[in-house]
């Protein structure tokens, strides 16, 4: 193709192989404890679950604070059920690799965990439907026009100021 620059025109690439949500994009041996906890929580729950993935907590962690995690991952798992773009795709409970899907929802509960909403959001909004931000974007353009409205002078002020 000519394009300026000497680029390739985007409608004649051709991709090697189609990005899945199963696509494998890293190894469960080089996730940090938080992200490999839940990835290997959202297997279990996947293929056993919600009994499975407590039970699972169970063996990794004191009997509260696997109690109190299944019930934030309960809680999680409500709220996003009605608004999933689609089911999230999970490699095999023993598996070593790490899934596209796996990858996003760990970093996005991690982010969370952290108290970092922005990113949490932003990561949120890959597994949701794009209803969610609507509102928040609206918003931010309805602020955006009053500000614009603020910052143009008023008429009746640059009218005294010749007065003066």
């Amino acid at each position: 193709a000519h394009h300026p620059g000497g680029q390739v025109d985007p409608y004649q690439m051709k991709h090697a192989r189609e990005i899945t949500g199963q696509m494998p994009v890293g190894q469960m041996a080089e996730m940090a404890d938080l992200p490999g906890m839940v990835i290997s929580c959202l297997r279990q729950w996947n293929r056993g679950g919600a009994v499975a993935a407590l039970e699972m907590l169970r063996r990794h962690m004191a009997q509260a604070q696997a109690l109190a995690t299944f019930e934030a991952l309960q809680d999680l798992a409500e709220v996003l059920a009605s608004h999933m773009r689609r089911p999230l795709r999970c490699h095999a409970p023993h598996c070593a690799c790490v899934g596209l899907d796996e990858a996003v929802f760990a970093r996005f509960v991690e982010e969370a965990a952290l108290g970092l909403r922005e990113d949490a959001l932003m990561l949120a909004s890959l597994l949701v439907e794009a209803v969610g931000p609507q509102p928040a974007a609206c918003g931010a353009l309805h602020a955006q026009a009053r500000h614009a409205r603020s910052r143009q002078p008023d008429k009746t002020l640059r009218q005294k100021e010749n007065v003066l």
